[in-house]
C-alpha cells in the first residue's frame, strides 16, 4: 500500500456549525470560495448522502479543466463532511471538520493524498510551498469571508 499524506488548515467563522455545514455541503458553491476556476457538473442532490458521485472541474498546471470523479464518503450534519476524488487511479481525502468556537465555528479542512514518489517525491516540499499551501490557504480565507456574509 502507497504511504499517504495529510495537511490540515484552520479558520474560524462567525456562524454557528449548522450555517457553516450547510455551505460547505453545497459543492456547488465551492467555486465562490476557489482561488482558481472550479465547477461542479452534474451538480449531486443536496442534501449531500454518503454515496453520492459528481465530476468536478478544476484548473492545475497544464490542464484549465482538469477533471475528478467525486464521492461523497461521509456526511455528519454538521459535523463531518468527507469528499474522496479519484485521479489517475489515485484517491484524494478532503475532509471538513466543523466544530461550535465560542460563538460562531472553527473549521478545519485536511487533505489526505498519496506521497509522492520518484524525482517528484525530491521536489514536492517546493511544489507544495509555491503552488498548493498559497492556494488552500488562500481557499481558505474566501471561505471566511464568504461564511461571514451568511451570518
Amino acid at each position: 500500500m502507497q504511504e499517504r499524506t495529510a495537511k490540515s488548515w484552520t479558520i474560524e467563522a462567525d456562524v454557528p456549525p449548522e450555517v457553516a455545514f450547510a455551505y460547505i455541503s453545497d459543492v456547488r458553491r465551492h467555486a465562490e470560495w476557489s482561488p482558481k476556476p472550479y465547477r461542479v457538473d452534474p451538480a449531486p442532490a443536496l442534501p449531500l448522502q454518503p454515496g453520492s458521485n459528481f465530476q468536478s472541474y478544476g484548473s492545475v498546471p497544464g490542464d484549465k479543466e482538469h477533471a475528478n470523479r467525486v464521492e461523497v464518503s461521509v456526511v455528519d450534519a454538521p459535523r463531518v463532511l468527507v469528499l474522496t476524488s479519484t485521479d489517475k487511479g489515485e484517491q484524494y481525502v478532503h475532509r471538513f471538520d466543523i466544530e461550535a468556537h465560542g460563538s460562531g465555528s472553527r473549521v478545519t479542512r485536511t487533505v489526505e493524498a498519496p506521497k509522492p514518489t520518484g524525482f517528484v517525491r525530491l521536489i514536492f516540499p517546493l511544489i507544495f510551498a509555491l503552488f498548493i499551501n498559497p492556494d488552500v490557504t488562500k481557499g481558505m480565507r474566501m471561505l471566511k469571508g464568504n461564511l461571514a456574509t451568511l451570518g
